[in-house]
């Protein structure tokens, strides 16, 4: 059986989110997984434009995956997507892996600004210390690339460290699948 990796990210945000979506399925395909975008149709229904019904859309999704693979790239402002980070947590806590990637290479420590006298964590991490223990967790460590781009949307939608990450997260499942 071919593992199933749900792709977690903010692409879907993008105009070209179905273009973007098909892209890394297809790196998926090529490296030995099933890849599953959270616009996917679910039981030949598409998600609806609902919050909530959305919301359950995409738990239902990463319920029939074996991993994900989490696009940590800053989007809209200097951390990763909340709701990538939700799902990251909720896969977590039902024993999947993890894996993540981001096409900002630089420590969120030198991303973030704060009020005079708070702290900052400055532990040489791409995010939240809770974002990327979730990788390391199981995933091993965030794929970090510098893409230099102009463009927040071609930063975003870069494939080097997901084709990185899609390879490592196949070759991992390979080692768990029986036979």
């Amino acid at each position: 059986m071919v593992p199933r990796a749900y792709l977690a990210g903010p692409e879907v945000f993008l105009p070209d989110a179905a273009e973007r979506g098909a892209a890394k399925k297809a790196v998926c395909r090529e490296v030995g997984l099933e890849g599953v975008y959270p616009l996917d149709p679910l039981d030949g229904r598409v998600p609806e434009v609902d919050g909530l019904a959305l919301f359950e859309h995409c738990l239902a999704l990463l319920d029939r995956c074996d991993l994900v693979i989490a696009n940590l790239t800053p989007f809209r402002g200097p951390s990763m997507d909340v709701g990538t980070a939700v799902e990251m947590g909720y896969a977590l806590g039902s024993g999947r892996p993890v894996y993540g990637y981001t096409n900002v290479a630089t420590d969120y420590r030198e991303r973030v600004t704060t009020e005079p006298g708070w702290l900052v964590e400055d532990f040489g991490l791409v995010d939240n210390l809770m974002c990327e223990g979730t990788v390391r967790r199981a995933g091993g460590p965030v794929v970090r690339v510098a893409v230099a781009a102009d463009d927040p949307a071609e930063r975003l939608a870069d494939l080097t460290g997901f084709r990185e990450v899609a390879r490592r997260a196949a070759r991992d499942a390979a080692g768990r699948t029986p036979g």
